[in-house]
């Protein structure tokens, strides 16, 4: 996810900064430069001898729905000579139900690069378990509005415990995102959730800070 510090106004959420991107129509610039970007950065971490990750990009459902985003994929690996495997899209449930037939078939060109394809906000649109198959993708990723709600509404928790369920019967990573709180994230051990994410354990930061929290990962497994 993009982050924007304003020289006068500071930290300015991607919340509010995207939908108005989207509605000026510069989400594909955007969109592009963030791709290409982060397949850079990943790229020059592992010339560094950093530890090898792989990098999420989130893709706009504007961008999804106006550009060829396999062939976006595609030159960004090539520009940045980073190997595929190292590369995740996610898109989130609306983008792909907008238009779902060639929704599909991007995916699958996208997947047959070896890039890694996630399911972003899972639980807020409208599709259903249903579509899953018919989708290429490796994770599945649970709303932040279902785990903010954990220990608020009990029926939460059930609902995620379904979802992971089902999605392990796929044979789908599941990632729990805004994960704030201990409580929710022993909730989510206790349902075998597979990874979490969110400010409990870090904040946003830049490319800098990345480097040295890799450089600790190093030390640790020496």
């Amino acid at each position: 996810l993009l982050r924007w510090i304003h020289p006068e106004d500071g930290f300015i959420s991607p919340g509010v900064f995207i939908p108005v991107a989207e509605e000026a129509g510069l989400i594909t610039t955007i969109g592009e430069w963030v791709l290409n970007e982060a397949c850079r950065q990943n790229r020059a971490w592992q010339k560094a001898g950093l530890p090898r990750v792989v990098v999420a990009v989130n893709v706009s459902s504007v961008q999804f729905a106006r550009q060829n985003v396999p062939e976006l994929v595609k030159s960004a690996l090539q520009h940045s000579h980073l190997e595929p495997q190292f590369l995740e899209i996610e898109i989130t449930e609306s983008a792909i139900m907008a238009q779902p037939e060639r929704a599909v078939g991007d995916l699958f060109s996208i997947r047959e690069q070896g890039v890694h394809l996630a399911l972003d906000d899972f639980g807020t649109g409208y599709s259903s378990f249903s579509y899953l198959h018919k989708f290429p993708i490796d994770t599945l990723k649970i709303d932040r509005s279902f785990v903010q709600e954990i220990g608020e509404k009990e029926h939460h928790g059930e609902i995620i415990a379904a979802i992971i369920a089902m999605a392990h019967t796929l044979n789908l990573r599941v990632v729990a995102e805004g994960i704030e709180t201990h409580e929710q994230l022993d909730t989510l051990i206790g349902k075998e959730c597979d990874i979490v994410q969110g400010f409990l354990f870090k904040k946003p930061v830049p490319a800098d800070e990345v480097v040295r929290m890799l450089q600790q990962l190093c030390l640790k497994t020496a």
